[in-house]
């Protein structure tokens, strides 16, 4: 894959595996530090002093910072404590960092819980983490100053040591916290300036590289606890089935096996968990249980009754919000010069993470221990404490590294097996994991959508108006979350930085059986393939160039037309390719980035192979570069997987998909040579783990167009009838 340059700088980094006290740092305020112990930890030397939730420093200048948010892959173990260092002015490459635990003292300012989603961990902990990084820094400082006997202005703080050049003292953080916590916290800190910035905005190596590639990094299926025992489980194969029965006596029969439990997910599922000495065991003995499952009706539910079902409700009254509504759409369309329809449709889809779910949990009467990669941890110890009927102040929930996430770990389902299976021993910790089998048949599903779009032009072939009517599930629904319409089933179905003066995008909600939840990049996953062929469509309708369509509607909007002229220099739009080869265009902002992306694409009969993809985005400001490349890069590997290959298909109440070999992912033969080109912004940051997601199908679809004539209407591809080189 070829990049813009990037600077990388090597710097160590900290055993960010170790699980010890550190690790499970307590939450502070005012210098108070209220410590977690459970087993397997052991205590820190010295009395450490924390002067705020996130910082921690030890007598000997051991600098630790905490990271609220999960760490999914995307890079906010480096990136959110590098913004707090840089303030703080700790020593970067001694900096010490550690995930937190489940605490409102972590609650992300942007939606006031601390949960890691919307890719909005950067945008939504910045402020505070820079705010609490200087306070925390002028503490220090002020403590020095008031030792020696002098003002703080002439003191200077730099890595984790306080200076008095004009008498050349010196005093290190270490020795400086405990009369720095005793304080008072300054309201207002001041804030370096951006041109002042030591580490942001540059590459280092990324805190939890070593660890994980020497394998030591902690996983939530890597906790080990004295005295650990394995679970894992089998749920309903026909989504509200329930276990009938099961041969118990069979199954304890395997050697190592402990207790059988009932398990649910929460969504009217159920289920049987074993609990073993390992998970060969545990996985062997739910084998023999030779499980008969009361399936409730279920079996009647299928994915090509479900398409229908969707297409039919194309000519059902729909819901649309204000925002989403400009001008008379209808009216217009009835008198444009010009119209065009076209119907589209997405399948059901899976997370399919590298890891699948697992969670350890210990309770006895008295408290319950949790240690997991779960998104919503704020959410998750509140389900545990609801479980156990113990205070909240009782559950504690360590943040593990997770491998992967992508929305799936945003659910509570397997927070909720663990604690159950934790219930039925307690008094013993029990690692739950899942079976790739059972990730992939009981995911909380990307819904599948219909569209039918309609658009207009003028007598000067311009777009007048854009009509969207969507059919679908309402993920906010099932979450029983209801809202009069679901912004994450209909939010950018007409992308509405486009100036068309008249627009409409109505719902229609048809829900199956079906669990469903938040996918990378949500609404736009789906929407972005719907908007973006239609604006393509639009454009030969214009008889004008797919590029100069879209600059037409963007002409007031330059950061939006820089990302555009990049991505067209980039790629030398407009140069005459071979036959059988295409350039395809996507345009595609959101999470507070702006990106466009083109895909170079070759069809030889009906073989399909994309050559390559090239991505231009303005995120703003930038704290990792070298990561926001990977970011991109990662966004688009998992959106070609989707546009390529990817569907969950029910039939008879039942995922038919169960493993990689009938739900495949891009491997390196089959992966296009990615670019990425990163502008440089001053604006704020934007996210960048989902932005480049949604823009990949269209890209490739309108690239098909370009090569063949033909339009992609369905994906995966695959199903459009192309065989994939």
């Amino acid at each position: 894959m070829n990049h813009m340059p990037t600077h990388m700088a090597h710097t160590p980094v900290a055993d960010a595996a170790t699980f010890d006290r550190r690790t499970a740092l307590g939450l502070a305020a005012g210098g108070l530090t209220l410590s977690l112990a459970w087993p397997g930890a052991h205590a820190a030397k010295g009395a450490d002093t924390a002067l705020s939730a996130y910082v921690n420093i030890t007598p000997d200048n051991r600098v630790t910072v905490v990271v609220p948010g999960s760490e999914i892959g995307q890079g906010v173990f480096t990136g959110l404590s590098k913004i707090l260092c840089e303030e703080l002015e700790a020593d970067w490459a001694a900096l010490e960092v550690v995930l937190s635990r489940a605490d409102d003292a972590y609650a992300n300012p942007a939606k006031k819980r601390q949960s890691t989603g919307n890719s909005d961990a950067i945008i939504g902990y910045m402020p505070v983490l820079l705010k609490t990084g200087a306070q925390a820094r002028e503490m220090l400082v002020a403590a020095a100053a008031k030792q020696w006997g002098v003002k703080p202005e002439t003191c200077r703080a730099e890595n984790s040591v306080v200076h008095h050049d004009a008498s050349k003292r010196s005093a290190t953080y270490g020795a400086l916290a405990s009369a720095a916590a005793k304080l008072p916290i300054p309201a207002e800190p001041k804030l370096k300036s951006p041109d002042q910035w030591k580490l942001i905005g540059k590459d280092f190596i990324r805190k939890d590289t070593p660890a994980k590639v020497d394998g030591s990094a902690p996983f939530g299926a890597d906790v080990n606890l004295p005295g650990l025992l394995v679970a894992t489980l089998t749920t309903s194969p026909v989504f509200g089935g329930q276990v009938q029965s099961y041969d118990a006596e069979a199954a304890l029969a395997v050697k190592g096996v402990v207790k059988l439990v009932p398990i649910d997910n929460g969504s009217g599922t159920g289920g049987l968990a074993a609990i073993a000495s390992n998970y060969f065991q545990a996985k062997k003995a739910l084998d023999a249980a030779k499980i008969v499952w009361d399936t409730k009706g279920g079996e009647s539910f299928n994915s090509a009754s479900y398409s229908q079902l969707m297409r039919e409700g194309l000519n059902d009254e729909g819901k649309t919000l204000p925002p989403l509504k400009r001008g008379d759409a209808a009216e217009v369309l009835k008198t444009a010069v010009k119209t065009h329809e076209a119907v589209y449709e997405v399948p059901l889809l899976a997370h399919a993470c590298m890891e699948p779910m697992s969670s350890t949990a210990l309770v006895t009467d008295e408290a319950c221990m949790i240690w997991s990669p779960a998104q919503q941890q704020g959410a998750a110890r509140e389900l545990a404490a609801k479980m156990t009927g113990l205070p909240l102040a009782k559950v504690t929930l360590q943040n593990t590294f997770s491998g992967g996430g992508f929305g799936r770990k945003w659910e509570l389902d397997f927070t909720r097996q663990a604690v159950q299976i934790a219930q039925a021993v307690k008094g013993t910790p029990v690692r739950l994991y899942w079976s790739r089998e059972e990730d992939i048949q009981h995911d909380y599903y990307r819904p599948a959508y219909v569209i039918r779009m309609r658009g207009g032009l003028d007598k000067d072939n311009a777009p007048v108006a854009l009509h969207a009517k969507l059919v679908g599930q309402s993920l906010l629904a099932f979450q029983k979350r209801p809202v009069p319409v679901d912004f994450t089933a209909i939010g950018g179905a007409i992308n509405m930085a486009y100036a068309i003066p008249n627009t409409l995008i109505e719902y229609v909600e048809k829900a199956p059986n079906v669990p469903v939840g938040f996918w990378r990049s949500v609404a736009s996953s789906h929407n972005a393939f719907f908007a973006e062929s239609m604006i393509d469509e639009m454009a030969a309708l214009a008889g004008q160039n797919p590029l100069d369509f879209r600059r037409a509607l963007l002409k007031d909007k330059a950061r939006e037309l820089a990302v555009l002229d990049l991505l067209a220099e980039k790629t030398g739009w407009g140069k005459k390719l071979p036959l059988g080869h295409g350039l395809g265009l996507s345009f595609t902002p959101g999470f507070g980035s702006i990106l466009a992306m083109a895909a170079h694409v070759s069809v030889k009969g009906n073989t399909l192979k994309v050559e390559k993809i090239t991505c231009v985005a303005d995120c703003g400001t930038l704290i990792e570069p070298r990561n926001v490349d990977a970011q991109l890069d990662g966004g688009i590997v998992f959106g070609l997987s989707a546009a390529l290959f990817d569907e969950i298909t029910v039939e008879k109440g039942a995922v038919k998909q169960s493993n990689f070999f009938d739900y495949p992912m891009p491997t390196l033969a089959s992966m296009p040579e990615i670019e990425i080109h990163v502008m440089p912004s001053t604006a704020k940051p934007g996210g960048v783990g989902e932005t480049s997601v949604p823009g990949v199908a269209p890209a490739i679809a309108n690239a098909i167009f370009a090569a063949t004539g033909q339009r992609i209407r369905k994906l995966p591809l695959r199903a459009a009838g192309l065989s994939l080189a």
